[in-house]
């Protein structure tokens, strides 16, 4: 079976997601040395860091991390418009791997009861075929022995896209679009929320401010990427 694996390897070689180059064997998806240049963040062990600051005084978290920096025409950036745009969801279980491990080896996020994924409208991913989050937080679900509950929070107006607004216009824009099914689902969890990249926090912002609504319900987040 290896010897036909091998001959399978040399004339069918797969290549790296973020550089092209040919993997070798051992290597999955993205080569070892492209993971080792992604900008990875400090967040996972450190209290009070960026991305937990950015959301005082808006909406209460227990904890928040990234795992990564998001640059403009970063390895991040191109292999995210990957997952969502080619629709190539093995970049989702790569990420999602790499979160539930991370998550794991963490002291911070030892006592989460669930994983739920920002919503997408259901227009949004019939267009596209898939919700590039889906494989995503089930990998790390299955790393971490959660729950992925993924259509108890929905996203019921179809908004136009937020790239060029300000803060305030993205929140406005995104206010009252999310609503809870099943809220007793969610009684008394320590809810992980997750997303591909955060920018101004706005969506994340709404969609807890909706999970709070839940009785003893506490939020913490995670994300591939933080834009700075």
């Amino acid at each position: 079976m290896q010897f036909i694996k091998d001959i399978f390897h040399l004339f069918f070689p797969e290549v790296c997601h973020s550089c092209q180059e040919v993997l070798h064997q051992h290597e999955k998806l993205i080569c070892i040395a492209c993971r080792h240049d992604f900008p990875e963040t400090d967040f996972l062990n450190q209290k009070n860091n960026q991305l937990e600051k950015q959301f005082y005084g808006r909406v209460q978290l227990k904890e928040a991390m990234a795992l990564f920096h998001f640059t403009k025409k970063g390895k991040v950036q191109h292999l995210i418009h990957k997952l969502k745009y080619k629709g190539q969801e093995d970049i989702g279980i790569f990420f999602g791997e790499w979160l539930g491990k991370s998550l794991k080896s963490s002291g911070r996020f030892q006592f989460i009861d669930c994983i739920v994924p920002v919503p997408i409208h259901p227009k949004k991913e019939m267009q596209r075929g898939f919700n590039q989050l889906t494989k995503l937080g089930r990998a790390a679900g299955e790393i971490l022995n959660l729950p992925f509950i993924e259509n108890n929070l929905i996203r019921v107006i179809n908004t136009a896209a937020q790239t060029h607004k300000g803060r305030v216009g993205r929140f406005l824009g995104k206010r009252n679009h999310f609503e809870i099914i099943d809220k007793d689902l969610f009684e008394g969890k320590h809810i992980l929320l997750i997303d591909d990249v955060i920018t101004t926090g706005a969506t994340i912002e709404v969609c807890t401010q909706e999970l709070l609504k839940c009785k003893n319900v506490t939020v913490s987040i995670a994300v591939v990427a933080y834009t700075t």
